[in-house]
């Protein structure tokens, strides 16, 4: 992959998480000037820049996007490195981009690089899925589905999505809580990917930890409940790259200031 192409999957990254608001915070009235204007910038075509932000859309439910096939480990890589980054900070990295300003900062081009290595070379295999390109429809799935079921448990389901806290959901029931991870997969086949945090918590949660798995999400899915996965299953330990922001002055400017 070449440099640029590296360098616009930031670009299309920040498109499909912040859709509309990034559209506007990089100047823009319509994707089709979207595309055609960071594809001239950097000399990739534009119907490209579109497809690579349609990879991501699965992860973020603006549209449904390529959920049809795993996430290639380049765009897994691009995620895992920006996901803890907010919006101004990812505007950044995308305006250096587009503006060239970047050039002029060799270290932070060659981390960006480095963290997008080509697909044919990299070893983690394709049928992982990260955090379930599918996930907003199998968390609604199984949501429909503890109504009318309540399985694995029945008791009162809480929603725990939006606090960070290692698990989608709880269910209290009795003075008991149960905790529950879902996880989708477009077809029957494929892995899953769990958060460093994720496979804490089911670590130390036990017996009262379920991963729910659902396949076939968009068509006629299929659920499954895993007990205390940490006990049940082995997962292979992915140490990834993580770009974080920070500002530096110099001993010679901060003289300057006391002089």
């Amino acid at each position: 992959m070449e440099p640029t192409h590296k360098l616009t999957l930031y670009i299309s990254y920040y498109l499909s998480r912040f859709n509309n608001e990034a559209l506007d915070n990089l100047g823009y009235t319509t994707w089709n000037n979207a595309f055609e204007d960071i594809g001239k910038r950097l000399n990739v075509k534009p119907h490209s820049v579109k497809n690579w932000r349609d990879e991501f859309d699965p992860l973020f439910g603006h549209r449904a996007g390529w959920y049809q096939r795993p996430m290639s480990p380049s765009r897994v890589k691009v995620v895992q490195a920006l996901e803890d980054l907010n919006e101004s900070q990812i505007r950044g990295i995308a305006t250096d981009i587009l503006t060239g300003k970047i050039k002029s900062d060799p270290e932070e081009v060659e981390q960006l690089l480095s963290i997008v290595t080509d697909d044919t070379k990299d070893k983690i295999p394709r049928k992982f899925i990260l955090r379930a390109p599918t996930g907003k429809a199998a968390e609604n799935y199984f949501i429909q589905y503890y109504k009318e079921t309540f399985n694995p448990i029945k008791g009162t389901l809480i929603d725990c999505r939006d606090l960070g806290c290692g698990y989608d959901f709880k269910i209290e029931s009795n003075g008991s809580k149960t905790y529950i991870e879902v996880k989708g997969l477009a077809d029957f086949s494929g892995g899953v990917l769990f958060t460093d945090k994720e496979w804490q918590v089911a670590t130390e949660k036990g017996e009262d930890f379920f991963l729910c798995i659902i396949k076939n999400v968009n068509e006629n899915p299929e659920i499954n409940f895993i007990q205390n996965p940490a006990f049940k299953i082995k997962p292979k330990k992915n140490i990834y790259t993580t770009i974080q922001i920070n500002w530096s002055v110099t001993e010679k400017d901060l003289n300057t200031l006391n002089a």
